[in-house]
């Protein structure tokens, strides 16, 4: 029989930033390939109704449309309700897409729910070394603070470093919730324009045909890279 205990280690992991373009997707991936190396109950959702790229790569991400009204998004329950058959729900939300899930958050109360539902909300943030991203981080830490758990990603595809976020109150802020930070190195264009145009995830990537050895060889080292860095962060997301 399943104890209350094993029942509460339920995780509904979401993206819950507007900013489009920082990456939320490719983590998305990166964290489904982890979860599938963990051998976890695992269902995934894809909120993007324009793109739907997250679904591009996972085939089996189950489609839902966001782009209704706020009084139509009991929608979203589908992703609640789905913690009934699987222990992870991974949830990709599009660009823009962030007021209308954190709507559905305040309408549905899912946060006060999370002891009765026996899961836990993980919010998954992108850091890039951009004001706009960092800024909505700091206003979702003004509305959820401890309420949620916070996985916070260091994407350095663009940089290097990150030293706007590093400078900033709000690294601070999240390291005094406990928040947990991995880094997502820069994968080589060539490789990742490849995984884009056979719709191929990293962990897929390293073993098709459809690349040359040498990007196969180039993702199955990525791979291995983010593996040790999800790792850092096993409890938070399994």
């Amino acid at each position: 029989m399943t104890t209350q205990h094993e029942q509460s280690r339920k995780r509904l992991i979401i993206f819950p930033q507007d900013k489009g373009g920082i990456g939320k997707s490719f983590v998305a991936t990166l964290i489904y390939d982890y979860l599938v190396d963990q051998k976890v109950k695992l269902k995934t959702f894809d909120l993007d109704h324009a793109n739907s790229t997250f679904h591009r790569f996972v085939p089996e991400a189950h489609f839902i449309d966001t782009d209704v009204d706020t009084d139509k998004l009991a929608v979203l329950d589908k992703m609640v309700n789905a913690l009934e058959d699987v222990d992870i729900v991974l949830v990709d939300n599009r660009a823009s897409g962030g007021t209308k899930i954190l709507q559905y958050i305040e309408e549905s109360r899912i946060i006060e729910l999370q002891t009765q539902l026996h899961f836990e909300l993980i919010f998954v943030v992108i850091v890039l070394d951009d004001k706009d991203a960092i800024s909505q981080i700091a206003d979702l830490l003004d509305e959820y603070e401890d309420r949620v758990r916070w996985l916070v990603v260091r994407n350095y595809r663009d940089s290097s470093q990150l030293s706007l976020f590093d400078q900033s109150q709000t690294r601070q802020r999240l390291t005094g919730l406990g928040a947990l930070e991995i880094e997502v190195p820069c994968l080589t264009e060539v490789t990742r324009n490849k995984l884009q145009f056979f719709n191929l995830t990293v962990s897929k990537g390293s073993a098709s045909d459809k690349l040359h050895l040498l990007d196969r060889t180039r993702c199955a080292r990525f791979h291995d890279l983010m593996s040790s860095q999800f790792g850092k962060a096993k409890d938070l997301l399994t």
